[in-house]
């Protein structure tokens, strides 16, 4: 496969950000990122990285190339640059050139390239095919063990060096079926016998779009190139743990906050990124030295898989963050093009598919160049982490013109693929980290106010309980002035009533009148004990001496004497003397209940009980041995019953727990759990008797 330039980038993140003059958004913009552009400067003037510059001049002329005034020290590697015989349709040895009479070359083949649309015979040639390349070399004097490195040729070739094969790559052959390519990377050690080196080169191409040497032969002495592998190798071993960490890094961002899709967008663009460097020329195959190589198929296809999904992540990742400035399309774009690749790997022959990756490389420096002018926008109007995205998708694109260009020989310049990827990967960490930590911020400070808000509801809501109490309270001192009036008002003067009726009543005894007289003391009878029991239940007249308020006690009697039941009263108290202020609203809570038992549930047995252990709260349980309620009913009952929608409030009030369901033998429980404010200790508290049942 042809070096591949960076992959294709996506759309941009958007957020409203306030409306800002022009120079003030962009200093927000990039202020916090100049060690970045320092970064930036030093990565395209890093001369170590990369093949060293051949010396100028020295150029093969009719398969000659004359290295006698060649000086490896000051000149770096020598390039194998220029015209080498070239024998088409013919994989020749040593020997069959050195035949009498030699073969006729079909012409010279200019190094780097390829023979795609070379004229032999009258004829331009297409991509595939097979030939054998010569060259004959005159050394410097010092010239005994030299290296030579054959790089990224994605044929198959074999090399011979004064007549002995000194490199192989792949199975050479001469149709598509006997043909295995590689691509790697092979530094041959060859040792010269004097001042003449002849080099001869087979190649067969049945795979891919043009057959040639695409990258220049190096020859140096021992060093320098093995030095460049394992600077190379090096480099690529540290980018790989930057994206392995931001990976999982972000990866667990994702997995904590399934919300933040873009740091999941920017984790899978990350596994894209190392698999294809990894597994590509970009690291010259530095996978290789920890792993055995994929089959030939699987080693060119793994790597331009993950270099064309690298496109569709990347976009994602930016529309996840700038929704509104990246038009949709774009997207559909960059999923074609990688949907195609798909389709085509099964069916398409090799070549075509590599034309079809040199189509997607020139798609992809398009998208990142429509990339780079949306993300100017994005800065200009100043959104969060628009000039730190800018800044690595402009190194990114200046890195794959500049390694295209390389490649096609117009500038003379490493390839800079890697560095310009790590400098996206770190300036995106923090384009995402800035956001985060804005987000994070914004967090703090909401939480802050949620607080705040929180302590002012929870204030007004114990003012609205304690109002709420006070209105109770209220309620309870106007029952008792109420039952009070009754009693020394209404309710004397009909029991007044009463005794004169009566009186009268004897003294008309005998008479005509005596039947009217003996039902108005009827009338004055029930109407007396009618007043009475209106101002007993408004405020008992009898107290429970060891509790506040009114006596359940008697309220059990009052309704056992009212309605016939068999009402049962048991008490367990853990003071001897009870102080709970709540004891009124459950004595309010156990009359309705005992009310709606009577009423309603056709009981004949109603338990009352009250307990109150040291530390559990008082706890009112009332039962019956009734009907019980149906599901429906007791949904009505919840929406819809006033009694039982009263006890509900009066449990809130004094923050008691209130649950109203059936028993499992018939009938209906209902009970109270109010808190209690006061435990005493044992020491200092006697344990009450349970009372007798009633």
């Amino acid at each position: 496969m042809k070096r591949a330039t960076s992959p294709p980038h996506g759309p941009m993140m958007n957020r409203n950000a306030p409306r800002l003059s022009f120079p003030t958004r962009m200093l927000r913009a990039f202020h916090p990122v100049p060690l970045l552009v320092v970064l930036l400067v030093s990565v395209f003037i890093l001369p170590p990285y990369g093949p060293a510059r051949a010396a100028d001049g020295l150029q093969a002329e009719d398969g000659v190339l004359d290295l006698r005034d060649f000086d490896p020290e000051t000149m770096g590697p020598a390039r194998l640059d220029g015209a080498w015989e070239f024998y088409w349709d013919r994989l020749l040895t040593p020997q069959d050139l050195a035949a009498n009479p030699a073969p006729s070359p079909s012409g010279l083949l200019s190094l780097p390239g390829t023979w795609r649309g070379m004229p032999v015979d009258g004829e331009r040639l297409g991509g595939t095919g097979q030939a054998t390349l010569r060259l004959r070399l005159r050394l410097w004097p010092e010239a005994n063990t030299l290296t030579l490195r054959l790089f990224d040729i994605p044929m198959a070739y074999r090399l011979w060096a004064n007549g002995q094969l000194v490199a192989m790559n792949g199975v050479v052959g001469t149709d598509a079926d006997s043909e295995t390519p590689l691509r790697s990377l092979v530094l041959a050690t060859i040792t010269p016998e004097g001042e003449n080196l002849e080099l001869v080169l087979q190649i067969s191409n049945h795979h891919f779009r043009a057959g040639g040497v695409p990258e220049g032969l190096l020859l140096a002495p021992p060093g320098p190139l093995e030095t460049e592998r394992d600077r190379t190798w090096t480099f690529s071993y540290f980018f790989a743990g930057c994206l392995l960490i931001t990976l999982l890094y972000h990866l667990f961002l994702f997995h904590l906050d399934r919300k933040q899709v873009s740091a999941g967008y920017f984790s899978g663009f990350c596994l894209c990124i190392l698999c294809f460097c990894m597994t590509s020329n970009t690291s010259f195959w530095a996978i290789r030295r920890f792993l055995p190589p994929l089959p030939p198929q699987w080693s060119e296809y793994v790597p331009l898989f993950f270099y064309m999904a690298c496109a569709p992540m990347l976009f994602r990742f930016y529309y996840s963050l700038y929704p509104k400035v990246f038009h949709p399309a774009v997207r559909h774009l960059v999923d074609l093009r990688f949907a195609i690749f798909l389709l085509l790997l099964p069916i398409a022959p090799d070549h075509r598919i590599s034309e079809y990756i040199a189509f997607s490389i020139l798609v992809g420096l398009g998208c990142a160049i429509y990339y780079v002018v949306r993300l100017c926008s994005c800065a200009r109007r100043g959104m969060n982490g628009a000039g730190l995205l800018l800044l690595g998708s402009a190194a990114s694109l200046l890195a794959s013109l500049n390694d295209g260009l390389s490649h096609i020989k117009h500038i003379n310049t490493p390839y800079l693929i890697e560095f310009g990827m790590l400098f996206l990967i770190v300036t995106q960490s923090l384009a995402l980290a800035k956001r985060f930590s804005h987000a994070f911020a914004s967090v703090g400070k909401l939480s802050g106010e949620l607080e705040r808000k929180n302590q002012s509801l929870l204030a007004e809501m114990e003012e609205r309980n304690r109002l709420e109490q006070e209105v109770i309270n209220i309620s309870e001192e106007e029952r008792r002035r109420i039952s009070h009036e009754l009693h020394d008002g209404l309710c004397q003067k009909l029991t007044g009533a009463r005794l004169r009726a009566s009186i009268l009543s004897k003294r008309l005894a005998g008479t005509d009148d005596s039947t009217t007289m003996d039902s108005l003391a009827a009338l004055l009878d029930a109407s007396t004990d009618d007043a009475y029991r209106t101002s007993r239940g408004l405020w008992p007249v009898e107290h429970d001496p060891a509790m506040p308020g009114p006596s359940l006690d008697d309220l059990a009697r009052r309704i056992a004497k009212d309605t016939g039941i068999d009402v049962r009263l048991e008490m367990r108290r853990h003071c001897g003397r009870c102080t709970n202020p709540n004891m009124r609203t459950l004595y309010r809570i156990a009359q309705e209940a005992l009310t709606n038992a009577a009423k309603h549930a056709q009981a004949h047995t109603i338990r009352v009980r009250l307990r109150c252990p040291a530390q559990d709260g008082v706890i009112l349980t009332v039962r019956d041995d009734g009907i019980g309620r149906t599901a429906s009913a007791r949904q009505g009952a919840r929406t819809g019953g006033l009694g039982l929608g009263i006890m509900a409030h009066r449990a809130g009030v004094i923050h008691a727990k209130l649950t109203i369901e059936d028993a499992p033998q018939g009938g209906t429980i209902v009970t109270c759990a109010a808190p209690c404010d006061r435990h005493a200790s044992p020491s200092s508290t006697r344990r009450t008797p349970p009372d007798a049942s009633r």
